[in-house]
């Protein structure tokens, strides 16, 4: 097999693994909330701008026709002149404005609550309690951004027929100047949402260009979509035997795909920040395995990443640490034998050994103290000196591995207590005393 270029696999690795966490916790369901979150928050989100835009622009001819267009162009084959002219003839009431923004409200914390959650499950987290204060806050800024969006939004599609306008009269240079501008606006927006969202929803905040990048790829990925699917669905088609339900049917199908981007990459994320801890497990997995694919054992089992970043080289007779030495690192044996040793007052005694694929110097982390004990390679060994936040993250994210380890500290705890037994010698039954003699 072709040795695959170290660019190619960087980039594969980390694809495979946001593509198996996405499937793992089933991101397509949180994906399919979330667009119906976004989709009921969406309406009142619209209205409640209309109804403002109702107020305030009902004494002006020009932009009344400009509304016309814009919702002609977004409701196809329905005739909207009359539902405009009359919606804005009467503005929206006081209390239909106040059912609105009630129903804004509730739907827009369905949407938060639907992605903090996804959040949660891609980043292993568990969801922190608010203050009603702080519950408050959040619910203001979150119903502010959903306001905020659909402002935009529909400013930069009001730009974008404005200035088609006028093209004529402003040439046609400085007119697809302006209007390529308004078209990129909402990208933008969307842009900038969610690098936003990648950055600051998670506990553990990734780095700032991770969540720049994500967001992204995110962002373009969507855009390439959405391209290719108005170049292979005839949405006019759609329009005309459909009306309003097609351009529905269009618009679930792009907000299903955005979440699921979305998501994906948000995985995506968190593979690049805990790349090494993902990297470690799949590696220490097949390097224990009977057989692995060709095409695994190329991406996972020459990892140049791990040894570069956590190798470590322990010739005969040379000490890993000592007891009584501080340190958090876990060790992993890639190859020889490592022996355990303890002081005693007979002198020094192996107490344990561990071969390939087995992790030692691990309780120092778990139990926070110095170590206990000694650790000296009885032959030439390959270790892998895995730092705290790689070990827990390793940990934490695979439950093989969790119950690796509890099987590991079992068998230790249960040859320790055998060679307490060993040690206190056999079990003398008490020496009854001879009855006395009878006189």
């Amino acid at each position: 097999m072709q040795r695959i270029p170290k660019g190619a696999l960087s980039v594969a690795r980390r694809l495979i693994f946001a593509a198996e966490r996405f499937g793992e916790h089933e991101m397509a369901n949180h994906a399919a909330a979330g667009a119906y979150a976004f989709l009921l928050s969406a309406t009142p989100a619209v209205l409640l701008v209309l109804g403002i835009a109702s107020a305030l622009l009902s004494s002006s001819p020009a932009a009344i026709a400009g509304a016309e267009r814009i919702l002609a162009a977004s409701l196809g084959a329905l005739d909207v002149g009359d539902v405009v002219r009359g919606f804005f003839a009467r503005p929206l009431a006081g209390f239909a404005a106040i059912i609105g923004m009630v129903s804004l409200v509730w739907a827009v914390r369905l949407l938060v609550v639907t992605v903090q959650r996804s959040f949660k499950v891609i980043w292993s987290e568990q969801i922190q309690k608010k203050s009603l204060a702080g519950g408050a806050l959040s619910l203001a800024l979150e119903l502010a951004a959903i306001i905020l969006v659909v402002a935009l939004l529909a400013a930069a599609e009001a730009m974008r027929v404005f200035v088609g306008g006028l093209e004529s009269s402003l040439g046609p240079a400085f007119g697809h100047l302006i209007g390529y501008s308004a078209g990129i606006a909402p990208s933008l927006i969307l842009f900038t949402i969610v690098a936003l969202s990648y950055w600051l929803i998670p506990g553990r905040r990734p780095r700032r260009k991770v969540a720049v990048w994500a967001a992204a790829l995110c962002v373009i990925m969507y855009a390439v979509f959405s391209s290719l699917f108005r170049a292979f669905i005839a949405i006019e088609r759609y329009d005309l035997l459909y009306g309003v339900i097609g351009n529905l049917i269009l618009l679930l199908v792009n907000v299903y795909t955005f979440f699921s981007l979305y998501l994906y990459f948000a995985e995506l994320a968190y593979v690049e920040e805990h790349l090494d801890a993902l990297l470690f497990g799949r590696f220490g997995r097949l390097s224990l395995a009977a057989a692995t694919s060709r095409l695994e054992g190329a991406l996972f089992m020459e990892p140049d990443r791990l040894f570069r970043n956590f190798g470590r080289e322990a010739s005969l007779g040379t000490s890993v640490f000592e007891a009584g030495d501080t340190g958090e690192s876990a060790y992993f044996v890639h190859r020889g034998r490592i022996g355990i040793f303890l002081s005693t007052a007979d002198g020094e005694a192996k107490v344990a050994e561990c071969g390939r694929g087995e992790i030692f110097g691990e309780m120092a982390y778990i139990l926070g103290e110095a170590r206990n004990a000694t650790a000296r390679a009885v032959e030439d060994s390959v270790l892998l000196e895995l730092p705290p936040e790689v070990f827990e993250t390793y940990i934490r994210s695979s439950a093989e591995a969790s119950r690796k380890l509890i099987s590991t500290l079992s068998e230790r705890l249960k040859g320790t207590n055998s060679r307490l037994a060993d040690a206190s010698g056999p079990r003398r039954e008490p020496r009854s005393e001879a009855p006395p003699e009878a006189e």
